[in-house]
C-alpha cells in the first residue's frame, strides 16, 4: 500500500508526465485519503480505550498534516435545524426540537444513552454560536478538581458548571460560530460530546441519567 502511494506521488511530482495523468496521480492520493479518515471516523466512539487513543491520535496526525493548507470556504450557511437533523441516523440518533434548539437522543455502543444539545447562542459583541452540549451530573468540591484535570485529556470539548433551575450541573460543551458550522462537523461533534460525556458520568456516578 505504502508503495503504491509513493508511486502515485512520484507520478503527481512527475513535471515531463501529461497532466492528464498527473491529475489523476492528485484524484487517487486524494481518495486514498479520504478513505482512510472515513475508516477511522467509524470508530471515533471505539469502547476500547487503547484502540481509541490510537484513532484520536491518527486523526490529529491527519489534521496536523493538514496544517497551513487553505480550507474550502463555505459557501451555503446551514440553519439550526438542518444542522441538527443532519445528526438523525437511524434509531441510533434521534433529533427532537428543545426550547429554540434541538436534542439529540444518542444509543452508545456500551448499551448507555446520552442526550446531546444543540442550542443557539448570541454573545454580547451580537456574534452568533451554536452549542453543543451534555449533561453529566452534579459537581462536589472533589469533582470539580477531578473536572479540571479531565478537561486536559478531552480531544474535544471542556467540562463547565452550569446552573439549572437553580441546581449546578456538570456539562461538556463545545461552542462553534454558526455561519461556519457544516453538518459533517456539528455530527462529529455530537457523537464526541456524546462518547466522552458519558464517560465523564461513569466517573461521576453509576447512574445512566442523560
Amino acid at each position: 500500500m505504502f508503495e503504491e502511494i509513493a508511486e502515485t506521488a512520484k507520478a503527481l511530482a512527475d513535471a515531463d508526465a501529461g497532466w492528464v495523468d498527473r491529475r489523476d496521480s492528485a484524484q487517487k492520493l486524494g481518495d486514498i485519503a479520504a478513505k482512510a479518515l472515513d475508516a477511522l471516523r467509524q470508530f471515533e466512539d471505539e469502547l476500547d480505550v487503547d484502540v481509541h487513543r490510537a484513532v484520536d491520535d491518527a486523526l490529529a496526525n491527519a489534521s496536523g498534516a493538514l496544517a497551513g493548507v487553505e480550507p474550502v470556504r463555505q459557501s451555503k450557511h446551514y440553519t439550526l435545524e438542518e444542522l441538527a437533523m443532519s445528526c438523525q441516523r437511524d434509531d441510533n440518533r434521534v433529533v427532537a426540537p428543545h426550547e429554540d434548539g434541538f436534542v439529540v437522543q444518542v444509543d452508545l455502543k456500551s448499551g448507555r444513552h446520552q442526550a446531546v444539545f444543540i442550542m443557539p447562542h448570541t454573545l454580547r459583541d451580537g456574534a452568533e454560536l451554536i452549542r453543543v452540549f451534555t449533561k453529566c451530573g452534579a459537581p462536589s468540591d472533589q469533582s470539580a478538581e477531578w473536572a479540571l484535570r479531565a478537561n486536559m485529556k478531552l480531544s474535544q470539548g471542556a467540562l463547565a458548571i452550569e446552573k439549572n433551575e437553580g441546581e449546578k450541573e456538570f456539562v461538556l460543551i463545545n461552542c462553534f460560530l454558526a455561519t461556519e458550522l457544516t453538518p459533517a462537523e456539528i455530527k462529529d461533534a455530537v457523537k464526541r460530546i456524546a462518547f466522552y460525556g458519558d464517560w465523564v458520568e461513569t466517573k461521576l456516578s453509576d447512574l445512566d441519567e442523560f
